[in-house]
């Protein structure tokens, strides 16, 4: 394993340098001044990558996305357009043009524009009245996308039909009837409805009509129930491999993402190519010569690693690739001679970029530190997206043979140069069971071994996820650090990229081991660093670290204060969540309806008798993966045992605080509670003028 060779430019060097005498500790304010890369996308020359970057303005809390093009051979960028909302770059065969969605002017949601690659205005290709999703070129002068559509009324997709269902979208926004019914199992996702009358389409375009042809005539329903689908388009413009959900209405089983084999040409219905698996079949690609197609198979309810297996498409057999590798696939990409595959996969808190063989052999690790993501390659070029501890996300160039990365971009080292961040390490303890633990440490900028700091041990989601060197912008360990506090973030059971059998070995144990993985971690740094104070220690979680929060909460007095934000704190009210199926036997071992003593023992509420440390508890209240009302239960039961508690409710929010305002302001009570029983420096109420709040 190599490791990643960053080389910068001088500019930034002296900017670095000059700006070294003024540089602060950082806040949660920096944080949305941090411009976030989206996929890259490489031209087919393999000479330019063009990719969308993002913008937020505090004040106004939106955000804006412009294109860059990046030279991959000089590291010099180009902004190609000015900004609004322009997203998912796709280069066309010939590489003359660049396709992107926006939303622009009288847009009723976002459009394909197409701009020339040497600049110009871009061009407005096609619009739709639900808008248009994820472009791809099938040819030079033909497109395809997503939408959706009402199905009585999509007729033939002509300016006529569109027009009829902007009539019935606008009938249906102005009714004063806002009942929803249903006797589906699963009716929502994430923070809305699944659409009532409403189904996807996947739709060839026109590139200067902006004509439209329906590429799935006859589906009727969303393609996924949970994520948006991934497609692929074969390299002569034929076909497209797309997962899409095989499990129909009502949805009383969990969903089951297929590949399936779709002709570009409208002539026929989708093909399943994976039906023999009951699970999660997703992100089919093509191989370059078009014969095969590979795709991440997982084939277990609660979790398994995803696996990548190979489909040959004339022969119908799938074969596994990486079967004896004890790590799961999050992305691959083919190489241009279709001889090698990138991949990048969670690996012991860390996101490493690999490389195996389309034939399952030749498995290495090319890059193994930070965190890396989108590999994407073409004609001989590979880039990716890499960020760690001390650094947001930018662009990256590969050298396949060398194993050497080169750095493309600097978008944020003008933020960063003022910045002062304390050290990051990563440490290992024995944990449940015997078993190794690896945890994450951040110090304050200040840190003096022989002074005593406060400790924060911030619980992660998941289950299975895992704490990673990363520059995490929700739970950002730098922010809380520069309040003067130690911040642990221990990769406890249950954590993704410590092997299969570690990830599943929380199954029935969402409690106990990770507990005891915390306190250990605990005690295993106050002892063994200076200057950590072990009697000065919180506990901070969201989502399931929410969960093991309030376990916490009901199992020890090792913690003078708690925040628990989206918690999931009763396993009852957790049937409400947008993915209902999630919760099997495997999970507790109990369900209400049977054996539910067994899943009384899993809940935290159970322990309620034993609360007595201080919590804030947090929410957003369009939160559908963890319903705010474990929130609200558990504020309720803290506020009548008299255990000094605060609820702070965000209404317009969902499972994560994502509007520039509503974060700061997040961060804000969360120090402010944690430095009530320990000390430090909190930040300061956040002032927004009043033309500035929403």
């Amino acid at each position: 394993m190599r490791r990643l060779i960053v080389l910068g430019l001088l500019g930034g060097l002296v900017a670095a340098v000059s700006a070294a005498e003024e540089r602060r500790p950082i806040t949660a304010q920096d944080l949305w001044a941090v411009r976030r890369l989206g996929t890259p996308a490489l031209s087919p020359d393999g000479r330019t990558a063009a990719v969308a970057v993002t913008e937020w303005s505090i004040p106004k809390s939106k955000s804006t996305s412009s294109l860059w093009l990046v030279d991959i051979a000089s590291a010099t960028t180009r902004r190609l357009t000015q900004g609004g909302s322009d997203t998912a770059p796709v280069w066309s065969p010939d590489g003359k043009r660049i396709a992107f969605v926006s939303k622009r002017g009288d847009d009723e949601g976002p459009a394909l524009y197409v701009i020339a690659t040497d600049g110009g205005e871009a061009r407005r290709v096609a619009g739709a009245p639900y808008g248009l999703r994820a472009p791809k070129w099938l040819t030079n002068g033909r497109l395809a996308a997503l939408t959706q559509v009402i199905p009585e009324l999509a007729g033939k997709l002509s300016a006529a039909d569109l027009e009829d269902m902007r009539k019935e979208m606008k009938r249906r926004k102005d009714s004063p009837l806002t009942a929803r019914a249903t006797e589906d199992r699963q009716y929502r996702f994430w923070d809305h409805p699944l659409a009532e009358g409403v189904a996807d389409k996947l739709v060839a375009i026109d590139a200067e009509t902006g004509a439209f042809t329906d590429l799935t005539p006859g589906w009727k329903r969303v393609f996924s129930t949970v994520m948006e689908p991934g497609f692929d388009v074969s390299p002569d413009g034929k076909w497209i491999a797309m997962a899409i959900n095989s499990t129909a209405p009502p949805y009383r089983d969990h969903p089951n993402l297929d590949a399936y084999l779709i002709p570009t040409d409208g002539s026929g219905s989708p093909k399943n190519l994976t039906p023999e698996n009951e699970w999660s079949d997703d992100r089919p690609r093509f191989a370059p010569d078009g014969r095969s197609i590979v795709f991440a198979r997982t084939q277990k309810k609660a979790y398994a690693h995803q696996r990548l297996w190979r489909r040959d498409l004339s022969a119908d057999t799938s074969v596994p690739l990486t079967n004896g590798v004890d790590l799961s696939f999050d992305d691959h990409e083919f190489s241009p001679d279709g001889r090698t595959l990138f991949l990048v996969a969670e690996d012991r808190g860390r996101v490493a970029l690999c490389r195996i063989g389309t034939d399952g052999k030749g498995f290495a690790r090319i890059d193994g530190e930070g965190t890396n993501t989108s590999p994407r390659a073409r004609a001989g070029a590979v880039v990716f997206l890499h960020e760690d501890s001390t650094h947001p996300g930018e662009l990256f160039a590969l050298d396949p043979g060398k194993g050497v990365a080169r750095r493309l971009t600097h978008f944020n080292d003008g933020l960063m140069a003022g910045l002062v961040l304390g050290r990051t390490e990563s440490r290992e303890f024995t944990g449940a069971e015997g078993d190794r633990v690896q945890m994450w440490v951040t110090y304050p900028p200040d840190f003096d071994p022989a002074k005593k700091h406060p400790l924060v041990q911030v619980l992660h989601g998941g289950p299975w996820t895992m704490a990673r060197d990363d520059f995490f912008l929700r739970w950002n360990p730098h922010v809380f650090a520069a309040a003067g506090w130690v911040v642990a973030r221990v990769n406890r059971h249950g954590s993704t990229g410590f092997g299969e059998a570690f990830a599943q070995s929380i199954d029935r144990h969402w409690g106990d081991r990770p507990m005891a993985d915390v306190l250990a971690g605990t005690d295993a740094l106050t002892a063994d660093v200076p200057g950590v104070d072990g009697d000065r220690v919180a506990a901070a979680g969201a989502s399931y670290g929410g969960y093991l929060a309030a376990w916490l909460l009901g199992h020890t007095d090792r913690f003078r204060c708690i925040v628990d934000h989206a918690g999931l704190n009763d396993v009852n009210t957790e049937y409400a969540m947008d993915l209902p199926y999630f919760f099997g036997e495997e999970t507790f071992g109990g369900t209400p309806w049977r054996d539910a003593e067994t899943l009384r023992k899993h809940n935290p509420m159970t322990y309620a008798g034993n609360f007595k440390t201080p919590t804030l508890v947090t929410a957003g209240e369009m939160d559908y993966r963890v319903p705010n009302g474990n929130a609200t239960a558990l504020y309720g039961v803290l506020q009548a045992m008299g255990v000094p508690s605060r609820l702070v409710l965000f209404p317009g929010e969902n499972h994560w605080i994502l509007t520039p305002q509503n974060s700061i302001y997040w961060y804000y009570e969360v120090e402010q509670w944690i430095a009530r029983y320990l000390g430090g420096r909190p930040m300061e109420k956040p002032v927004f003028s009043a033309g500035e709040e929403k």
